[in-house]
């Protein structure tokens, strides 16, 4: 699994010699690097990572202001010079603090931790986030963060998932008063889907895993003005 990250350093020259580490590290994206905690935040407003390297010296203001002023949960490891940052880093729960010299052996240790941790969290939710189903006879149950697309077939839905499909008697109204609001949008009166799971769209259809479904003129702007916040 890839996992996207931003590092928040005011010293270019340590952002180079960190980046060197990152790189040698499988599994990794960088989605940009900033000087300062606003063009950070600015650039969090729109976009999304798994996980941030944020230095406790910033300009403005500090690391850990940056950190009280952050709108999603997003896992941080702390850069700091300061012995003092470090209980504090362990107070806010941060995923790892680290003190220089940097290593690479270090560096490769705080992302291993920081995935562990990541994983934890996303296990949990499928666990706790999941819908009931009657399928063939028997109840189950589906985790959101699973299905991909919902279809209409008639007085019944089809229900796509990573894993096989499922058709369910309901309505497409009913069935979509239990999912999340936040992450399925109904995209044409056939179709909901996983907004998580959107590849590409054009003015016409929305990709998902190589599949085109159809987007429907009346629900256009909906879906691009919340297609942009993903």
């Amino acid at each position: 699994m890839l996992h996207n990250y931003i590092i928040i350093d005011p010293n270019p020259i340590q952002r180079i010699h960190l980046l060197q580490f990152f790189k040698k590290i499988p599994g990794l994206k960088l989605n940009g690097e900033f000087s300062n905690a606003v063009d950070a935040q600015n650039y969090l407003k729109y976009h999304t990572v798994d996980f941030i390297f944020l230095s406790a010296k910033l300009p403005v203001y500090s690391g850990f202001e940056f950190i009280e002023k952050l709108c999603d949960p997003t896992e941080i490891i702390l850069l700091t010079e300061e012995a003092k940052d470090a209980l504090k880093a362990y107070e806010l729960g941060l995923a790892d603090c680290i003190a220089p010299p940097y290593t690479f052996r270090r560096i490769e240790k705080a992302i291993e931790r920081v995935v562990v941790k990541i994983s934890t969290v996303q296990t949990k939710n499928e666990t706790s986030h999941s819908i009931e189903i009657k399928h063939n006879l028997t109840t189950e149950k589906i985790p959101i963060s699973k299905i991909k697309w919902v279809e209409a077939m008639g007085d019944y839905i089809k229900i796509i998932t990573l894993e096989k499909k499922y058709l369910v008697l309901s309505t497409m109204k009913a069935f979509m008063e239990k999912l999340p609001e936040n992450q399925f949008l109904r995209i044409h009166k056939s179709f909901i889907i996983n907004l998580n799971k959107v590849a590409n769209y054009t003015s016409s259809t929305v990709n998902i895993e190589g599949a085109n479904l159809p987007l429907s003129r009346n629900r256009k702007k909906d879906f691009h003005q919340i297609i942009s916040q993903f």
